[in-house]
């Protein structure tokens, strides 16, 4: 080659370097180059070194040359994770991560990359770098925004759906509920309620027996956002309990967590009251009041599987002796008066909390609970006692009295079934002794 040819060659080097460095300082963002094996820090430009605001010496420094420093700690493993799933199938990378700065302010980056093989033979990233931080800020903001738009979108349309209702808006972080309430006059006031949840006011307010599950709700509702439904018993500035059904919902903000919940809460105590007649009529016996023949054995059955094996409960099973006698002879009028006095008599012997059933005809049941042998045998004699009596009516008279069986949990039997079958053996073996009298099931008679 001519020497000549060989100086323009030169001479075209040269300018071809000096408009890269020209490039190179008026570029927007910065530039850095570096091993994509070993993370060191190759190259960077003065752009990079402006986004920071010193010198090379004092970046190298502060990043001790490394590109996993020079990104922010809680942001290494996502971002070394995208890096080798996208140079799995492109040369090139785009990544968002934060940096920290040398006056330990956080610089969001937007990084964009291409991997390249050296003269040497070593892989190395070929970086554009750009200040994203107010771009992010912004960002940020108008997330902030939508997601507060949303959540007053939220709220606002449970308030449509029941405006009479009472709202509450929970702030998370503050432990802070707002309640708006209308009053007679039909104005709505909201009042702040400071240590709602954590601080334990709200809990305070909850009827006992609701209290496990309105906690449950809240811990859930915590964990993941979305809408739910509870009902429960609640009490205002002391007033008397009243049921509502919650409906709620409860919002994540940037990071991931919950951080407000709304609601609307209506006063179903009527609703309530409605579904207890209800129930009531369906569990009851029309005529003495007492629980129905399948309600009773509902209740006796679900109170000893639950029972532990060392509770004592008594089974009694009562029967009204010579009832056919009353309903032949005085009438029918007269058996269900004499029904109806068995029933009170039995119900003022027996204890509130005890179950007391008719189970049809002139028959009886009580399941008398956590209990002792003489209790169980003072209510029988008791019991005799005060059905002993003579039913009169048109110039006629009729001796009423009752028998009874005792059976006892776990003694006699582990369930309802054979327990029930103990107590009826007890009861036929009064009957037969000459009624007006109990007995005690496997016990003799002396």
């Amino acid at each position: 080659m001519a020497e000549n040819e060989v100086e323009e060659l030169k001479r075209k080097l040269k300018h071809t370097r000096e408009e890269l460095d020209i490039l190179l300082v008026n570029m927007p963002g910065g530039v850095m180059t570096y091993d994509a094996d070993t993370g060191r820090i190759l190259f960077v430009n003065e752009g990079l070194l402006s986004i920071f605001g010193c010198g090379e010496e004092e970046l190298r420094e502060h990043f001790m040359d490394s590109f996993n420093l020079f990104v922010m700690k809680e942001d290494r493993r996502r971002i070394k994770d995208l890096i080798e799933t996208q140079i799995q199938f492109f040369d090139h990378v785009e990544l968002n991560y934060r940096s920290l700065g040398l006056a330990d302010d956080v610089i969001w980056i937007s990084h964009k990359a291409t991997l390249r093989t050296d003269e040497e033979g070593r892989r190395v990233f070929f970086c554009v770098l750009s200040d994203i931080t107010e771009q992010k800020a912004v960002q940020d903001q108008l997330q902030a925004t939508n997601e507060q738009l949303y959540i007053e979108t939220e709220r606002f349309k449970l308030i449509e759906e029941a405006i009479d209702n009472i709202e509450y808006d929970y702030d998370v972080d503050r432990d802070n509920l707002s309640v708006s309430r209308k009053d007679d006059e039909g104005v709505r006031h909201w009042k702040n309620i400071d240590g709602a949840f954590r601080g334990g006011r709200v809990f305070g307010a909850i009827h006992e027996e609701d209290l496990d599950v309105v906690r449950s709700v809240y811990l859930s509702a915590l964990k993941n956002p979305g809408k739910g439904v509870v009902e429960y018993r609640m009490s205002y500035e002391g007033d008397a309990y009243l049921w509502y059904r919650l409906n709620y919902a409860s919002f994540e903000g940037k990071n991931d967590r919950i951080i407000r919940m709304v609601g609307s809460a209506k006063d179903i105590t009527d609703e309530k009251l409605e579904q207890e007649r209800l129930r009531t009529e369906a569990e009851r016996d029309g005529m003495t009041s007492l629980l129905n023949k399948t309600a009773m054995q509902l209740y006796c059955a679900a109170h000893l599987a639950k029972s532990d094996y060392n509770d004592c409960h008594a089974l009694f099973m009562i029967d009204t002796d010579n009832f056919k006698s009353v309903n032949d002879t005085l009438g029918h009028g007269t058996g269900d008066d004499t029904i109806k006095f068995v029933a009170e008599n039995i119900r003022n012997v027996f204890r509130d909390t005890d179950l007391v059933g008719r189970m049809g005809g002139d028959e009886f049941m009580v399941l008398m609970s956590h209990t002792t042998l003489e209790i169980a045998k003072d209510r029988a004699r008791r019991l005799n006692d005060r059905i002993r009596s003579v039913v009169k009516g048109d110039g006629e008279s009729v001796p009423i009295s009752c028998s009874i069986g005792i059976a006892f949990f776990a003694k006699d039997g582990e369930d309802y079934d054979s327990l029930f079958r103990a107590a009826d053996s007890a009861l036929y073996e009064a009957k037969e002794s000459g009624k007006d009298c109990y007995r005690i099931y496997g016990e003799s008679v002396g």
